[in-house]
């Protein structure tokens, strides 16, 4: 299996915490512009030679790429992204973070959404780049309907990563989780995100356990899933790199 990082906030202290990983791995750092980019992808190749590092591009205000945006400045972004050559993550979510923030650009950017283009030009940048691109999206055959319809789920040729943060689900959602997983077909294009080991952007996601990480990363090898992502680098410790160890091939 071969197991992988996000790092949301690539501070110095974080990305030292590429030495405790002897594997080749790929990271997908955040940033918020190319030239930041470049200055972060250069400082971790210093740290850890033997990575691949991905472009995590955040977004102004909405912070995710998705069909809620002005369709200006979504066009502008995706022709940036699209004259570089670097591997990408789009992150597929609702806009802003947090349940009123999101509600605030939801309402406002619905127009877009509704009355733009915005997912045929996601859909064709996607196709178009699918060799390069991962996608973040959530599981869940409940609502997959209305996320494409949203705009944050695409049926692409491109990696797609399935956010399964098992930490933060109630059971019930966890078990639904797994039964989705276990039901798709073609999962070599598939990669699974595991976590939280270390808070997001909310600052309150609950942190999975070295324990409960060793028991999903069973559940995803056991599924048949060859790819996993864990969210994310800065919660890494001796503890959490000692299960790591046990799944990487």
């Amino acid at each position: 299996m071969q197991i992988d990082f996000y790092e949301e906030f690539p501070t110095k202290k974080n990305l030292e915490k590429l030495k405790l990983v002897k594997h080749k791995i790929r990271l997908f750092v955040a940033a918020k512009s190319l030239k930041e980019f470049q200055k972060l992808k250069n400082q971790i190749k210093k740290i850890k030679k033997n990575s691949e590092v991905a472009y995590w591009p955040i977004i102004p205000e909405v912070y995710y790429i998705s069909s809620f945006m002005h369709p200006k400045i979504l066009k502008e972004t995706l022709e940036k992204l699209e004259n570089n050559k670097n591997f990408l993550l789009i992150d597929l979510e609702l806009p802003g973070y947090g349940l009123k923030n999101r509600i605030k650009y939801i309402i406002k950017y619905l127009p877009a959404l509704l009355f733009s283009s915005n997912k045929k030009i996601i859909k064709k940048f996607l196709d178009k780049n699918h060799k390069r691109i991962t996608t973040a999206e959530f599981p869940n055959s409940l609502v997959d309907k209305i996320n494409s319809f949203l705009g944050i789920r695409f049926e692409t040729k491109a990696e797609r990563s399935l956010m399964w943060y098992s930490s933060m689900f109630p059971k019930k959602f966890n078990k639904s989780v797994k039964k989705y997983l276990l039901n798709i077909k073609n999962k070599k294009n598939y990669s699974i995100s595991l976590g939280t080991i270390a808070t997001g952007v909310l600052k309150t996601e609950p942190i999975l356990s070295p324990e409960k990480l060793e028991k999903d990363l069973k559940f995803v090898e056991k599924a048949g899933f060859n790819k996993v992502i864990v969210f994310r680098l800065g919660g890494l410790n001796k503890k959490y790199i000692k299960i790591i160890n046990k799944f990487q091939k």
